[in-house]
């Protein structure tokens, strides 16, 4: 086994950004009748993105016998710890905020303070808590036709399911926020966003040159309106695919643009994601100092009170103790990152976590051990079974763009009929409206050219998708994936046999046997015929492999002898005797 590759630090990125964005969405907001109170809630959007002063600005307005200052003043003091790490604390604030926040007369900052705190719980792991509360302000914006609301509403339900690996359903939200956002205002940073979040849901999927062209458009549109923070997280994910593909220059040089824009900005959380992918280049570089270094800076720089990076710093510290350290200490701390894992729900983290730990088993000298942890893995409830059914991003996106395009043609279709019916009936006007009749004429055409053209795309985007799916049937004839991501080559592929509810796969090249969780039924159906028959009850054999059969045994190449069935001895005769 080999040591696993640091996933990208996205996700907590995403979450200061959504509730940045959260925090100076203020159209519509209360005011106070003191204009000392006004001045003192409008620094605290000035001074959002700096906690010490957001404190300081927090503490100033509760002193006000006046509903809207105690409501703003402790959002801010809620913000001011949300950004520290201490999310427990964050939450009882956001609740004393709500408590002097009309929902009815000012349901602006009612809306922004929930938004808030439902970003807050899903960080500490409430996923479901976090979703409910999306779902509300999701119906009151479509009942009061909202749009922004619900732009913003389906970017954060994006980012949640993400966060949950349900990328189908993430990606339908984050293209529906687009939608809007374009359509409402283009210049906002809340489209910039989603677009990004979108890039970054194409990084974890491993589709590197989609993210890419996704993210370079993000950051496009970043610099276009002068978004400086969004562009640097666009950077932040950009290095991270960089890494992806071994082009660590690349990855270094983009972290260096970010690490100085978060420098001068104060931004420390921010901060701590580029020391935490810096840390993950040194470690594929296989430079233990540096490696340390940049990891040793983000556990100076967090909050050990936020869950949540504590995870992933604890995961951090497992791989690059596997790779310098020691394996006994890189056991200790995966299993402590697992357990903060299943705390938070973080399901989309457990694969990784799992490979890891079986692979320090196994530096350990352990290999017993390290076949245990990935038949766990496999048995775990809500484990990789979602990934047999999920479709992949292309196919999200063949699909995305075949409705659009059935659409414009049926809405082209649509007008090309209605002008036909137009220039028949004027027709009998012949003499008064021949010149009328002449531009319709042309304007049918035109029409007609753009159903034309939009049938031919049709048609492309159709056999797009038909290659797709030849493609996935044509490799199944050549290789099989197990649930445990391993690949087996069919040529490689000697025989199976099964063993309860788990299939040992018995290779040429390798000694031991790959083991994954199925049935020889549902095995033998994924099969070329006439190349893989089965010989037993618990037994697939490849007859590339056999050298003779007598009796009830069966005699592979390497000499090792298997039981033949009675009930399968028949099939077994004609198929080899085909062979020969």
């Amino acid at each position: 086994m080999t040591l696993y590759k640091l996933m990208p630090n996205q996700v907590s990125l995403t979450w200061i950004a959504l509730v940045f964005l959260t925090f100076i969405t203020n159209v519509g907001f209360a005011q106070s009748t003191n204009p000392k109170v006004d001045e003192l809630a409008g620094l605290t959007r000035q001074y959002a993105r700096y906690p010490d002063s957001l404190e300081h600005l927090g503490k100033q307005l509760i002193t006000f016998d006046d509903s809207f200052a105690k409501s703003e003043g402790y959002f801010a003091l809620g913000y001011s710890l949300y950004q520290k790490g201490q999310m427990d604390k964050a939450v009882l604030f956001y609740d004393t905020a709500l408590i002097y926040t009309d929902p009815v007369d000012h349901y602006a900052s009612f809306s922004r303070i929930k938004r808030n705190q439902a970003i807050t719980l899903q960080r500490m792991g409430k996923l479901d808590l976090a979703k409910d509360i999306y779902l509300d302000l999701l119906k009151t914006a479509e009942d009061n036709n909202n749009q922004r609301e619900q732009a913003l509403m389906f970017n954060q339900l994006g980012v949640l399911t993400q966060n949950a690996a349900n990328y189908t359903e993430s990606a339908e939200y984050f293209n529906k926020a687009i939608d809007i956002y374009r359509k409402v205002d283009p210049s906002t940073e809340a489209l910039t966003n989603a677009m990004l979040n979108l890039g970054t849901m194409y990084g974890r999927m491993n589709l590197v040159e989609e993210s890419n062209k996704r993210l370079f458009m993000a950051a496009k549109n970043a610099e276009k309106y002068n978004q400086t923070t969004i562009l640097a997280r666009c950077y932040n994910n950009i290095s991270v695919n960089y890494r992806r593909s071994e082009k660590l220059d690349s990855s270094n040089y983009y972290l260096s643009i970010c690490e100085k824009i978060y420098k001068e900005l104060n931004l420390t959380i921010d901060l701590i994601g580029t020391y935490q992918n810096k840390a993950s280049n040194f470690l594929t570089l296989e430079n233990k100092d540096s490696a340390y270094f940049y990891l040793n800076k983000t556990l100076d720089l967090s909050d050990p009170k936020d869950a949540f990076r504590k995870g992933q710093l604890t995961f951090l510290a497992a791989q690059v103790e596997l790779k310098f350290g020691s394996p006994e200490k890189a056991i200790a701390l995966t299993n402590e990152a697992i357990s903060q894992s299943l705390e938070h729900n973080r399901i989309d983290n457990l694969n990784d976590h799992y490979t890891l730990l079986s692979d320090a088993y196994e530096k350990n000298g352990n290999t017993t051990a390290a076949l245990n942890i990935m038949k766990k893995w496999k048995n775990l409830k809500d484990s990789l079974d979602y990934y047999r059914s999920i479709e992949t991003i292309q196919e999200i996106t063949s699909k995305y763009d075949l409705a659009r395009s059935v659409e414009i043609l049926n809405e082209s279709k649509a007008q090309t009929k209605f002008f036909q019916k137009l220039t028949t009936q004027l027709a009998i006007f012949l003499v008064l409206t021949v010149f009328l009749s002449i531009y319709l004429y042309h304007r049918f055409n035109r029409k007609k050219l753009e159903a034309a053209l939009a049938t031919d795309e049709v048609e492309a985007l159709n056999e797009q998708i038909q290659k797709l799916k030849n493609s996935k049937e044509n490799g199944s004839k050549k290789f099989i994936s197990l649930k445990s991501k391993a690949v087996i080559q069919l040529a490689d592929l000697m025989f199976v046999q099964s063993d309860g509810h788990y299939l040992e796969f018995y290779l040429d090249s390798k000694s031991n046997p790959e083991i994954d969780r199925g049935t020889l039924k549902e095995l033998l159906s994924d099969l070329p015929e006439n190349v893989f028959i089965q010989i037993h009850r618990s037994c697939i054999v490849n007859i590339l492999f056999v050298r003779e059969a007598y009796s009830n045994k069966l005699v592979l190449l390497n000499n090792q002898e298997l039981n033949i069935s009675r009930s399968f001895k028949a099939n077994i005769d004609q198929v080899l005797k085909s062979k020969s």
